[in-house]
């Protein structure tokens, strides 16, 4: 049985239906705007729109004083008077202006004038100092520490190139300046020789030397002897401007060179501007050496054997043969590698507390000129378009 309906007739479309409105009639396309007669385009173009900075950045531009935290303490009032006397003789003695803070109270006082003078200093002396407040017995007194920091650097000076400076007429007597300098820097500032037996230098060539020799076979043939002829070469000039260190005569006539001179390049000034300044270092300080103000407090104990942790000053202070090609890049890699497992270097450090003493007129002026010196000097003698090839 079929339950499904079936319907007869047909089919009829939907009745249509009337707008209620006439449709729009269709509108044409306008045409570009054409500019107008007699201008023409030019070549400016929009201003470039560049971000603002991040507002966050301006948290940097602000200067916030010293804050101390914790409870406020009131100390004795002979306490601050002997701080503001110490004070006044270390402002007397480096030669700087303070803020008056007196009215702030003490001990917020002093840590805004130690902010500020910390501040000075930086600014008007070439060596890095730090302040310390030394308390005892309701007194108080500013201790200084001077130390004129290397920044790691070594200062070895090269003697090939001097040797070959010497030897070119045309710049032989530029080469006598350069000696008398590294006469002075050998003889009175103590600098020491990499042929000196015992010299820290020495002991790192004759191990390098011992290194190439022991396995001849494990070398390319050609790498071979170009090492055996730099080693050849650091061993034989060494010896020969040894001798010539050793004598005495640039050095006296260096005053007497310096006058005859008369510049005809850079490099004669260059030289004649170092035979001066070390003239005038010999005037000021004639019997000072470099070790003068070496710092020993980080020297080892000499009781605990073997124990040797700090990097002394004449490790990185020498004369050596030169300061290009294989010989010297083994050299810098071995001193670098040995130097990387040291805690301390020594440096040339001035103590001073100023707690109404007497102060002898010391300082770091002669270090820091010395140090000066020896980086003009390196600077020549590593010229390409002098010597240092």
């Amino acid at each position: 049985m079929d339950d499904a309906t079936h319907y007869s007739g047909a089919a009829s479309p939907a009745p249509r239906q009337k707008p209620k409105a006439a449709a729009p009639r269709r509108r044409g396309i306008h045409p570009a705007t054409l500019p107008p007669k007699g201008c023409r385009g030019g070549a400016a173009r929009q201003a470039a729109i560049r971000p603002t900075g991040a507002a966050a950045y301006g948290f940097l531009k602000c200067r916030f004083l010293p804050h101390l935290a914790g409870q406020g303490t009131v100390a004795a009032p002979q306490e601050e008077e002997a701080f503001f006397r110490s004070l006044g003789l270390l402002t007397t003695h480096y030669g700087i202006s303070l803020t008056p803070t007196h009215h702030l109270g003490y001990p917020y006082s002093r840590a805004l004038v130690l902010w500020e003078a910390d501040k000075l200093l930086r600014k008007v002396k070439e060596e890095s100092i730090s302040l310390e407040v030394q308390q005892q017995d309701n007194t108080a007194c500013l201790a200084a520490t001077e130390t004129y920091c290397t920044g790691n650097t070594l200062y070895y000076i090269p003697l090939v190139p001097l040797h070959y400076l010497m030897k070119d007429r045309s710049r032989r007597k530029g080469a006598a300046l350069l000696l008398g300098v590294c006469g002075y820097l050998f003889h009175r500032a103590g600098m020491p020789h990499y042929r000196d037996e015992g010299s820290y230098l020495c002991w790192q060539y004759d191990m390098i030397a011992e290194w190439v020799e022991a396995d001849p076979e494990g070398w390319e043939q050609e790498h071979y002897w170009q090492q055996r002829s730099q080693l050849h070469e650091a061993q034989h000039i060494g010896a020969v401007m040894q001798r010539r260190l050793w004598n005495t005569y640039s050095l006296e006539h260096l005053q007497a060179n310096a006058e005859k001179l008369v510049p005809r390049d850079a490099y004669d000034w260059d030289c004649l501007s170092l035979a001066h300044d070390c003239l005038q270092l010999i005037r000021d300080y004639p019997q000072e050496s470099l070790y003068r103000n070496a710092d020993g407090s980080v020297l080892p104990d000499p009781d605990d054997y073997g124990d040797e942790d700090c990097i002394t000053m004449d490790k990185y202070i020498s004369f050596c043969a030169n300061t290009k090609g294989w010989l010297y890049q083994t050299l810098s890699e071995c001193v670098n590698a040995e130097f990387g497992e040291y805690t301390q270097i020594q440096e040339p450090v001035l103590r001073r507390i100023f707690d109404g003493r007497a102060h002898e007129n010391d300082s770091l002026d002669f270090e820091c000129r010395l140090f000066r010196l020896m980086d003009d000097l390196c600077d020549i003698l590593n010229n390409k378009e002098y010597g240092n090839r």
